[in-house]
């Protein structure tokens, strides 16, 4: 039997894995501080009934904010990050269960200073004119003023931040259930051989194989899996949107949708637009599926193909390579931008991307807040995809890593930050690099096609999976608001029809496993991410193509945006950086690049 091995955690090499001992040296040193954090959450509650003092007391409360949300979030991203690259690290899960109490402690501990802010109301912008070190905090408070017909008593809010909790562990029971408790049949190959199946960065490990024998029976397996769990994941779906749910309900939403983009002042024409824009450009995949059905040699294409490589011979391309290839590509934004590139995946060790079994799917980034670094995990397997994946994060990184320079701690909020725009600074680096490598290699045909294949993986699955799964949960959310019946058989037939569409005749479906796709995706736990990265990628393609043609102050206008992140609202950061994506003519024309692509593909079929 022959198989593609993969590490334990313990024998990975130490140079491949995050620099946690930076962090924490020890367990015993994160629960000291953990204890210290816990006892000192008082220091906010002497704040409450007390915050109409003043500019000083409102100065002196943002920096006791500040102090308490860094400590809770190193304590609790410390114990996500050992968890997410080791599944099966029991100490690491027994601490993730305290920091996910100690954030909800301090949730509650906060929960009564937004509606005693919102009473002060708009005195609090002369108290920011008297104090000039008030002055970051500006656009926060422009917001919370914005939110106020949303923001709910402190007793309320309490309530809603002790819930909070318990909810997020609906997201840890799917990440137990398909990282670690889920297992996978092992695919066949085209001789007969073994191969086990796994969560991989993007897709089960075995669907980009050259032989299709092993990729259909990898599909098949990974589906299955979920199939068998469908229950269960549908029970526990349904309880993460019941809870948002309840809370748009609270803050008097009128949607579960309008909840999630309010905070970043996004209407929901947004969602709309980009939806209507995607279901006018579907000709558009048809297109590509027939080009990589010829492109493969094969009379009709199925799901489990379109992931097939469509190089003979792939680039080998080792970690150190990938960096060396990104810090080139991104050169255009400054030596300061390339060397933090390369010091945080190098020397100090931002990126986990050890292969490792228990290792969560999928790839992420986690916030930089104070002395804590952007740290990345993800799988990395020496090919282009993976580079794609690598420079993707790197992204997601730099844009925090600016950020966090820039702004206090209380921007740094994951729910403050706009998915659209974390999705635009790792798009930026992905459409970077792509062009970059294209230029450096235009004589190596197989390099060129790699790229290209690459190209359509990442666009595929921003600009046709992540809608369709934005259209599935709009729906699910419509059910839910009518008091519909909601069970894993209504979310494959929802499934079902969404793809059928999609589709067309252009693709041969296996509608029964396609079906289960939704309970594939972590994403859903935080309801209308998915659709946020096609608007992302669309600003990003638009930023990068001025950077790369040379635009004036392009580059500089790029750093700006991505240093004041979310002390801006997203239509007027991108205006900042140099598109509007107010109007649809971003998406258009990200849509248009994907079929530009398609026509340089097509040329290698003949």
């Amino acid at each position: 039997m022959e198989g593609t091995k993969t590490l334990k955690r313990e024998d990975v090499a130490v140079e491949s894995t995050w620099n946690r001992e930076s962090i924490y040296p020890s367990w015993e040193a994160w629960q000291q501080d953990f204890e210290g954090t816990s006892a000192g959450l008082a220091e906010l509650s002497e704040f409450s009934g007390k915050l109409k003092g003043g500019p000083q007391v409102l100065l002196d409360w943002f920096e006791a904010f500040n102090k308490y949300y860094y400590q809770v979030y190193k304590l609790w991203t410390f114990s996500e990050l050992a968890v997410a690259v080791d599944a099966g690290d029991d100490q690491a899960k027994g601490h993730k269960t305290q920091s996910d109490s100690l954030y909800s402690q301090f949730i509650a501990s906060t929960a009564f200073a937004n509606p005693e802010l919102q009473d002060i109301g708009a005195e609090l912008f002369a108290w920011i004119a008297e104090e000039p070190r008030l002055a970051d905090y500006r656009h926060f408070v422009n917001n919370l003023l914005r939110l106020k017909p949303h923001q709910r008593s402190g007793e309320v809010e309490e309530v809603l931040g002790m819930i909070e909790s318990p909810a997020m562990s609906v997201l840890q029971t799917y990440s137990e259930l398909t990282n670690s408790d889920m297992t996978f049949s092992d695919a066949i190959d085209s001789k007969g051989r073994s191969h086990p199946v796994r969560q991989a960065t993007v897709t089960p490990m075995g669907i980009e194989s050259p032989d299709r024998e092993r990729r259909r029976t990898a599909w098949e397996s990974f589906c299955d899996a979920h199939l068998a769990m469908q229950n269960t994941l549908a029970s526990n779906y349904i309880a993460m949107m019941k809870y948002y749910q309840l809370s748009a309900k609270t803050r008097g939403y009128d949607s579960v949708l309008e909840m999630r983009l309010s905070p970043s002042n996004l209407p929901v024409e947004v969602f709309h637009n980009l939806i209507e824009s995607f279901k006018n450009n579907l000709h558009i995949f048809h297109r590509y599926w027939e080009v990589k059905r010829k492109i493969l040699e094969i009379d009709r294409i199925h799901p489990y193909d379109i992931w097939a490589p469509i190089v003979q011979r792939p680039p080998v391309i080792p970690y150190q390579q990938a960096v060396d290839m990104i810090c080139a590509a991104l050169a255009p934004l400054g030596e300061e931008y390339v060397a933090t590139i390369r010091h945080g995946s190098i020397e100090d060790r931002w990126v986990d991307y050890a292969p490792n079994a228990g290792k969560t799917q999928g790839a992420a980034c986690v916030l930089a807040v104070g002395d804590f670094p952007p740290f990345v995990f993800l799988s990395y397997r020496d090919d282009v995809n993976s580079l794609s994946a690598l420079t993707h994060e790197l992204g997601h990184s730099l844009q925090s890593h600016y950020q966090n320079l820039e702004q206090p701690p209380i921007y740094n909020n994951y729910r403050d930050l706009s998915s659209a725009i974390a999705e635009t600074g790792s798009n930026f680096h992905q459409v970077m690099t792509r062009a970059y490598l294209r230029e450096l290699k235009k004589d190596d045909r197989d390099f060129q096609i790699a790229i290209l294949d690459e190209a359509m993986f990442n666009l595929h699955r921003y600009l046709f999976i992540m809608p369709t799964l934005a259209r599935f949960e709009f729906e699910v959310c419509e059910r839910l608001e009518r008091g519909e019946p909601l069970n894993a058989g209504i979310f494959n037939s929802i499934m079902t029809g969404l793809y059928a569409e999609g589709y067309g005749d252009t693709l041969e479906d296996d509608p029964e496993r396609t079906a289960i796709t939704w309970a594939q995706f972590s994403h859903l736990y935080a309801p209308f991410y998915t659709f946020q990265y096609a608007v992302g990628i669309s600003a990003a393609q638009a930023l990068a193509e001025g950077v790369i043609s040379g635009a004036p102050n392009a580059a500089e206008n790029y750093l700006k945006f991505l240093k004041r992140s979310t002390s801006m609202y997203p239509f007027d950061l991108w205006k900042l950086a140099g598109v509007d994506m107010s109007t649809p003519e971003p998406v258009e024309k990200a849509y248009a690049a994907l079929s530009d692509i398609i026509d340089q593909l097509e040329t290698f079929t003949t």
